[in-house]
């Protein structure tokens, strides 16, 4: 199944309450607070953070500007109904691209979307990077995206065949990923350009983690062999502590 709900992370949740303090004035900082809470789907504040304790990310409902004032004028601030403080990720949106996130997905997107999910958890699980802005832990990397080198790392893609991805940190926090599958040469370089003289499946995306933790929806790079496509498109594998679907921002 397709996990289209949202996870915040504490940098996201912090990058979330300054740019709504940005845009308002006149709210007390800790009533703010209580208003993004329930903006993220929690009764309070306290609730948010108790599911973050310990845990990189937490599971959450999709920011709501509605539940915001709401909440807000509980505490008695005489806001407009129609307030917009916090980015509602309803739509993809990009300088070519601004369309709603999608409900239905063909083959070619799941073949994509297993792919994508299968390298990041695995670059998860060997520590080479997390679901927060600067985690970049991999060899030759560096919490300025700007002073980043692309790495390499191998896994196997559903517990049996042998894939390579390549991670790097790009503008906004973001992870750029490419994926592939049987590699064709021990020592290629997954990018977005490879193709099927490379191996018999690749794909390309990114990994949002500024807004919080999510693959970018909109972006999909995907070449696959057909004998492959249908092994590719219907392994069950979840994400580990991020959404597989969610706005595309450029």
């Amino acid at each position: 199944m397709s996990v289209s709900t949202y996870f915040i992370s504490e940098s996201a949740l912090r990058t979330l309450k300054r740019d709504a303090q940005r845009a308002v004035s006149g709210i007390s900082s800790s009533h703010l607070s209580e208003g993004i809470a329930a903006a993220l789907g929690y009764k309070t504040h306290a609730a948010l953070r108790a599911a973050l304790d310990g845990n990189p990310t937490a599971e959450a409902q999709k920011p709501s500007n509605a539940r915001l004032v709401q909440r807000l004028n509980q505490f008695g601030y005489d806001v407009p109904g129609d307030l917009k403080l916090l980015p509602e990720f309803k739509r993809s949106y990009s300088p070519f691209k601004n369309f709603p996130l999608r409900t239905k997905h063909g083959v070619r997107w799941w073949g994509w979307r297993n792919l994508m999910v299968s390298a990041i958890n695995a670059g998860l699980e060997q520590r080479l990077f997390g679901l927060s802005p600067s985690e970049n832990w991999w060899p030759g990397s560096a919490p300025d995206s700007h002073e980043c080198a692309r790495h390499t790392y191998h896994f196997l893609f559903d517990s049996a065949l042998p894939a390579v991805a390549s991670v790097n940190a790009i503008s906004g926090d973001e992870l750029s990923i490419s994926v592939i599958l049987k590699p064709k040469r021990a020592d290629i370089l997954p990018e977005w350009y490879c193709g099927l003289s490379d191996g018999d499946s690749l794909a390309h995306g990114w990994l949002e983690r500024r807004l919080g933790a999510w693959i970018q929806d909109g972006g999909e790079n995907f070449r696959c062999k057909r004998a492959m496509q249908s092994r590719v498109a219907d392994i069950v594998i979840e994400p580990t502590g991020y959404s597989d679907q969610g706005s595309f921002i450029m």
